[in-house]
């Protein structure tokens, strides 16, 4: 998979993503959200324990979307593809294109939303610096220019 851009990853579907009639089931895109994102940002360099223990900050979701076209299927190959959706001084917004890896038929759109706290605090505080300037640098991102 070292031919696929930077903020694209792939997953197979397993029995253990479907429901009982066959299909991927809808909260399952939740966590095939998350292990994507996460997997970009470790191939950029940056984790979970960069942000809590490098620079403080506690990562929270304070909104979550999916809108769902086609049923996956088991053994279907997904790729997915983590964008920004915004950066501002105390949000980052995620969007999540879901498509079938061998035809690129969309099968799901999500959405999160994260603020973040401070680790010894709990209180709400800004985007972590590093994060910020490494979603501003990573060209597959393509920050809106809203960015505030």
């Amino acid at each position: 998979m070292d031919h696929l851009p930077r903020n694209v990853r792939h997953v197979r579907v397993r029995m253990h993503h479907t429901d009982l009639v066959g299909a991927v089931y809808h909260g399952t895109y939740f966590d095939l959200f998350e292990d994507a994102r996460t997997e970009v940002f470790r191939a950029l360099g940056y984790t979970y324990r960069d942000c809590v223990e490098g620079e403080g900050r506690l990562m929270i979701i304070v909104r979550a979307a999916c809108d769902y076209k086609r049923p996956a299927r088991m053994d279907d190959e997904l790729a997915i593809a983590v964008t920004v959706e915004s950066l501002t001084r105390v949000r980052l917004g995620f969007a999540y294109a879901v498509s079938l890896a061998a035809t690129g038929q969309s099968m799901a759109f999500g959405q999160h939303m994260f603020a973040f706290l401070d680790a010894q605090t709990n209180r709400p505080t800004s985007v972590p610096p590093r994060l910020a300037a490494l979603v501003r640098a990573t060209p597959e991102f393509a920050v809106p220019s809203t960015e505030k």
